[in-house]
């Protein structure tokens, strides 16, 4: 891997030369594509991605890559165990649960709101009040 160079789109793929040189020949290709359909967009040329993708899956096969894109994933999974955990020591979970309750209470007053509707027009001089004025404030 002395000479290995990063891969155009997956920058975390570093690829062998002769591998690296037909991701990035069909790159150019690609691009002259676009340029002689009149698209000068910036970004990679269309159909791009997608032909990463399938490359990715071809190049997954080999050993090295297979080893490459592994230990990738093994240390991908371990960022987003570790980033749940800050997450989970933030005020943003607090915010989070404060809003689910709120939520839950509000949804509370609508069911009991549509229940006394009910109630009052079955029982017209009956006014049980307390309840929903709690719910509201």
């Amino acid at each position: 891997m002395r000479f290995a160079r990063q891969h155009p789109y997956y920058g975390w793929l570093f690829l062998e030369p002769d591998d690296y040189r037909k991701v990035y020949n069909q790159l150019i290709q690609m691009r002259d594509q676009d340029l002689n359909k009149g698209d000068t967009s910036s970004g990679f040329p269309s159909g791009f991605p997608e032909w990463c993708k399938t490359n990715l899956e071809e190049l997954s096969k080999h050993d090295k890559y297979k080893k490459r894109i592994s230990n990738h994933l093994e240390q991908l999974k371990l960022s987003i165990e570790v980033r749940k955990r800050e997450l989970e020591n933030t005020y943003l979970v607090e915010e989070l649960k404060k809003m689910e309750a709120k939520a839950e209470l509000i949804e509370g007053c609508i069911v009991y709101s549509s229940i006394y509707k009910i109630y009052s027009l079955s029982y017209p001089y009956s006014y049980p009040l307390s309840d929903l004025v709690l719910c509201i404030s």
